[in-house]
């Protein structure tokens, strides 16, 4: 009866270790499903986020070509306005004005177009012209209209001016034209609104040589290059 105590004894140790064994076992299985379960979840959060970012970058490329698009066809069926054709010769005894010719050569229409311009004679050999009267009330003059139809052309008649009144062309500024001494310049600025909201500008300068034909000027001679949004 004492062996089978001491036996039933061991056998309840034995029984309780297994058990600790067990649920040693139990605990493990339960901590690596748990970080097999983390880890697959942080895989698929990680994918997700890759999945995402590309989206993202996706979508934004795709925004970006289309603005780009945009852009393109803003710019090629925007108004272009410029000065295309200048006429007028001095004449002894009259007032020397010169007809401006400004053409729209975009595809729609020019909104709001702004004309300034001067007629400016120099006397000095080799002066340049003082764009800064296109500021000036007294030598410049303003012509606009509401619309420019593409194609279409805009006339501007302006007269040279010596202080604030039109100056009538005299002997010896007629043989200071031909000789090259009395140098005429006629320079000015356009803005004009285009169809999608967006301003533009046009500078021009062109001289009368002393063969009484008109050449552009090396100088202010530029336009905008303004994008819409």
């Amino acid at each position: 009866e004492t062996r089978y105590g001491a036996l039933s004894a061991l056998f309840s140790v034995i029984v309780s270790l297994l058990l600790v064994v067990v649920s040693f076992l139990t605990f493990l299985a339960i901590i690596c499903a748990v970080c097999i379960q983390a880890g697959i979840y942080f895989f698929q959060l990680k994918q997700i986020n890759k999945s995402t970012d590309a989206a993202t970058k996706a979508a934004n490329a795709a925004e970006a070509s289309v603005k780009q698009v945009r852009r393109n066809a803003r710019h090629d069926q925007r108004a272009w306005v410029a000065v295309v054709d200048i006429q007028g010769i001095p004449e002894v005894g009259t007032i020397f004005s010169v007809n401006l010719v400004a053409q729209n050569s975009g595809k729609t229409f020019a909104r709001n177009l702004k004309m300034r311009a001067v007629v400016e004679a120099i006397t000095e050999k080799g002066g340049e012209p003082d764009f800064s009267l296109e500021d000036s009330a007294a030598a410049r003059k303003d012509s606009s209209v509401s619309l420019l139809a593409p194609n279409a052309d805009y006339m501007m008649d302006i007269e040279l001016r010596k202080q604030t009144a039109p100056h009538e062309i005299t002997e010896s500024d007629f043989d200071g034209i031909r000789r090259g001494d009395l140098s005429i310049f006629v320079h000015g600025k356009m803005t004009y609104d285009d169809i999608f909201g967006c301003a533009h500008w046009t500078t021009f300068c062109t001289r009368l040589k002393p063969d009484l034909k008109y050449a552009s000027y090396g100088k202010h001679n530029d336009a905008d290059q303004n994008g819409c949004p």
